[in-house]
């Protein structure tokens, strides 16, 4: 009898576990709610490395803006749009325009716009450094920052022709995205999170992990700085990455992308945009710990390009000043590089703006 209400007990919490790990949107409103452990909570590189030393537990306070950060005045005059990761994935109140609009950047359907011709109308599209070889370098760009970007809801009969002779669609996806999002490879990692983020399963994973950092000097997941503070992506660092900061970059590969840029300016531009602007933020181990390797200084030979149209707002050298800027447990600015960000921006709208002071 107790064996076999035993099995039925296993066989109803395995199933409850899978039926979590198969639904994305279940594991989210569960992991907000506080049902189940989520160990990002913490910062991405402690989840990945598991030292305890980088455990960031004040988080969500160093990451969360505060309604004082909100402009004191909108413009009028200027709508903004922009395009980014997870670095600018901020709420557009905090913007200064007339209207403020945001894309994540990806594979999906382009958001229609319609572009309001009595005001100027800014586009800044953001990216990491580390993303920069592996999306501007290959023709990829187009589909992520240009079909999957913004498009007029009403385009000129002109540019309908240009789309209709020059395509260039988004693929769709092999399977239906709800099939995808839950058999996807996604799904080892939602079922690790339920299974092996409690209590007691990352008090062993921080045990193992401080273990073969003091007797080894190994991290695993991660690179830790040569001075132990600073914990860094594998990707931006190891050279065998194209992401990696450390890679030597040929000046034609840089070539090549300040064309794709230019191309970008180009097709919002005709689109009917005022100006499109470029920002690219430094890899955290770029700020922190430029010596790590021999640093390839991709943004800076980027922005002196003498081929680049696409004015920029230029974050690296003022990062290098705050390194205090980066979540401690994090790949991520924290909410004073978010400050920082809208400070730039926020100043670019009030310089296209024609409206009187004290308006």
């Amino acid at each position: 009898m107790i064996s076999n209400v035993l099995r039925w007990l296993f066989l109803l919490v395995s199933g409850l576990v899978l039926v979590v790990g198969l639904s994305p949107s279940m594991q989210r409103w569960l992991d907000q709610h506080g049902y189940i452990p989520n160990q990002y909570i913490y910062g991405d590189l402690y989840n990945l490395t598991n030292l305890p030393g980088f455990k960031e537990d004040d988080f969500m306070a160093n990451d969360k803006l505060a309604e004082a950060d909100k402009p004191a005045r909108h413009y009028h005059d200027v709508d903004l749009y922009t395009i980014g990761d997870s670095f600018t994935d901020i709420d557009t109140s905090f913007y200064a325009g007339n209207r403020n609009a945001h894309i994540w950047v990806g594979f999906k359907p382009p958001t229609l716009v319609t572009l309001d011709s009595t005001k100027k109308n800014i586009l800044v599209i953001q990216f990491i450094e580390r993303v920069l070889q592996e999306r501007l370098y290959w023709p990829d760009y187009q589909r992520m920052y240009m079909d999957a970007g913004y498009a007029l809801k009403n385009p000129p009969t002109a540019a309908v022709t240009q789309v209709k002779k020059n395509p260039n669609p988004v693929p769709a996806p092999s399977a239906p995205r709800w099939l995808s999002a839950r058999f996807a490879e996604q799904i080892n990692q939602r079922l690790e999170f339920l299974l092996f983020n409690g209590w007691l399963a990352t008090r062993f994973k921080e045990a193992k992990a401080q273990l073969m950092l003091t007797l080894f000097g190994r991290v695993t997941g991660g690179f830790i700085s040569k001075d132990r503070q600073h914990l860094f992506y594998q990707a931006e660092v190891d050279t065998a990455y194209v992401l990696s900061a450390f890679r030597k970059i040929p000046d034609q590969k840089l070539d090549t992308v300040v064309n794709n840029l230019n191309t970008m300016r180009q097709h919002y531009l005709r689109m009917g945009f005022d100006e499109v602007y470029l920002c690219m933020v430094p890899n955290k181990v770029t700020v922190l710990e430029p010596t790590y390797g021999r640093y390839n200084h991709q943004i800076e030979r980027i922005e002196a390009h003498p081929w680049l149209q696409m004015p920029f707002i230029s974050t690296i050298d003022s990062l290098r000043q705050h390194p205090d800027w980066y979540h401690l447990g994090d790949g991520h600015w924290n909410n004073q590089g978010k400050r920082f960000w809208l400070r730039q921006v926020n100043q670019l709208v009030a310089q296209w703006s024609r409206e009187p002071e004290g308006r």
